[in-house]
């Protein structure tokens, strides 16, 4: 990833980001839930039982349908294209900003740890969304679980890039003194 970490790679991989974020996810969700209701799952900071029946209810058979497309498809190729975006981000920042010893460079691959949990909240929605109508209380709290997992790590993600940004600017203005 240190060795991929050019401007055009970082580019292209933030290009993809933003066709899903703006183009492809937004349909996506217009076509899950045409009415606009509801918050899809993947947007929630973790959810309940009731709230994830609830969301089933409102957008009904044709909407569950296109929840099932969204998180076998577009919401497991999603997380892997932010892996690779985050990480390379990351690599130039601790690059640019640490040694190359300094124990900061191997957390330029935690964002993958964001992809782990958002792939593993997938595949409980879609185990819930074939087995619907039946209910299993416990998927829903695993689901929600890896949902919180994501969030939790993204934070902590805006953290490292904030402080690879931070290390990366004052290493220069040190260099520009001297």
């Amino acid at each position: 990833l240190h060795a991929s970490a050019s401007l055009k790679m970082i580019v292209l991989a933030f290009l993809s980001q933003v066709i899903f974020a703006v183009f492809i996810i937004p349909k996506m969700e217009s076509l899950i839930n045409p009415l606009q209701n509801q918050v899809l799952l993947e947007l929630r900071f973790g959810y309940t039982s009731s709230q994830f029946y609830n969301l089933l209810t409102s957008i009904g058979v044709i909407g569950i349908i296109y929840y099932k497309i969204y998180v076998l498809f577009i919401d497991i190729l999603y997380p892997i294209i932010y892996c690779i975006s985050y990480s390379l981000l990351l690599s130039l920042f601790f690059r640019n900003s640490f040694s190359s010893n300094h124990y900061f460079q191997l957390f330029n691959v935690f964002p993958f740890l964001i992809g782990f949990a958002d792939v593993f909240e997938n595949i409980s929605i879609a185990y819930l969304l074939f087995s619907f109508p039946i209910q299993n209380p416990f998927v829903v709290k695993l689901a929600s679980s890896f949902s919180l997992l994501k969030w939790g790590f993204t934070m902590y993600n805006i953290l490292l890039m904030l402080t690879g940004l931070f290390a990366w600017g004052f290493r220069t203005l040190l260099k520009a003194k001297k």
